[in-house]
């Protein structure tokens, strides 16, 4: 059953959007770049266009202050951010205060404790459940919907969106995989001896509708792809041809780093291994570094007690948006598998507190997940920032 405190706020939101699109007469959709992002902000899209309210879509990679900044310099508006927003709350907050405007935040990253009178958040996980096992973006920016319109006919991009959740589908996200196996859209199938699931007007599993949304989100970030994803997926459908040509650029530029690792090996720490990319995956967005590093994770040779953390030169523009001030790293984290135990029974820190806290002391900002996250640091502090890594660990563990 769900939380009656988040059920009244999703009641709430739903009544809050309609005044306040009447109120700004538009809207900006900010929605993150990976399958999960793109079903979120495809969702939401599809609500604000039967409310009747203009938007413009806006995909970010990482919401850094710097970001933040630029997005709220487009004035008094209503800002909406899907399956991103929770780990800078407080700075939206900030911003509202200074340039006007309310903000919507349907997320379920870990989040950030925010106020401010025209600041609606709604994260699952303010409510007691999990954003790495009970609740997708997609799925949490569903449930909105479902409070302002019938969306059964968008539960299934819920479902897809979902795929990046290991296991059975559960709690929150089952309630959008229900709603998309009655409206027809969906069936549950048997994958070796697994409940997967099928999107029956497509032909395929989930998991791999979510491999191709999250290739055109990543790799073509600079191309429009996220963009392009967002319309075709309103519109019940997914670019194959445009989906096969990033998959193959992405195919290519991997096997150049895979080969470069292996050529140069890891660097290590006290708690990590390490790779630096430069500029190889530069016209990629930089999502990239997670995905390669999530890969990574499952190696042979990979050391199975220590974090892995790959950077990648942070190209500054923000397609449609602008460019933002200084030099950039993008980072990201990930656990091998018998970390991650180790993360899970609490016997070693999570991945998202330590990449905030350590990105802080160096000057940049991160968010994340218990088993995953990212964030931006500045150019040239890539190992003050793994040496705050090693001191955290350190210092956490032993509590």
């Amino acid at each position: 059953m769900m939380d009656p405190r988040y059920k009244e706020n999703l009641s709430r939101a739903s009544a809050l959007m309609r005044e306040l699109g009447r109120e700004f007469g538009e809207a900006i959709l900010v929605f993150h770049d990976d399958a999960d992002g793109l079903c979120a902000g495809a969702i939401m899209s599809l609500v604000l266009e039967r409310l009747g309210i203009p938007h413009r879509l806006i995909c970010v990679e990482k919401l850094s202050p710097e970001v933040v900044e630029l997005i709220h310099a487009q004035g008094e508006k209503l800002y909406l951010y899907t399956d991103i927003g929770s780990g800078r709350a407080d700075l939206i907050a900030l911003w509202l205060g200074r340039s006007g405007g309310a903000a919507v935040i349907v997320d379920h990253h870990d989040p950030v404790e925010a106020a401010h009178p025209r600041l609606l958040h709604l994260n699952p996980e303010l409510y007691g459940y999990e954003g790495e096992s009970d609740v997708s973006g997609s799925a949490a920016a569903y449930l909105l919907a479902k409070e302002i319109f019938d969306a059964r006919d968008a539960a299934w991009m819920a479902v897809v969106g979902s795929a990046e959740i290991p296991g059975k589908l559960r709690e929150l996200n089952r309630i959008a995989l229900e709603d998309a196996v009655a409206a027809g859209d969906v069936e549950i199938v048997s994958e070796n001896g697994e409940e997967a699931y099928r999107v029956k007007f497509l032909g395929k599993l989930w998991r791999e509708l979510s491999s191709t949304l999250s290739a055109i989100g990543s790799v073509g970030y600079y191309m429009r792809g996220p963009q392009d994803a967002v319309e075709h997926l309103k519109r019940r459908m997914i670019p194959e041809n445009l989906a096969e040509r990033f998959e193959d650029l992405r195919r290519r530029r991997f096997a150049q780093a895979f080969a470069i690792i292996a050529k140069t090996g890891l660097r290590k720490s006290a708690w990590t291994q390490w790779y630096h990319l430069r500029d190889l995956f530069k016209g990629l967005g930089s999502k990239t570094i997670g995905t390669l590093s999530s890969m990574l994770s499952y190696r042979k040779g990979v050391d199975p007690d220590r974090y892995i953390i790959g950077f990648m030169n942070f190209e500054p523009e923000i397609p449609g948006l602008g460019r933002i001030r200084g030099s950039w790293v993008k980072f990201s984290v990930r656990a091998p598998r018998r970390l991650s135990t180790m993360i899970e029974n609490g016997s070693m820190p999570s991945i998202s507190e330590l990449a905030v806290k350590a990105s802080e002391k160096v000057g940049g900002s991160a968010d994340g997940h218990k088993f995953a996250a990212s964030g931006l640091i500045p150019s040239g502090t890539e190992e003050n920032f793994i040496q705050e890594f090693d001191d955290l660990v350190g210092r956490l563990k032993s509590q």
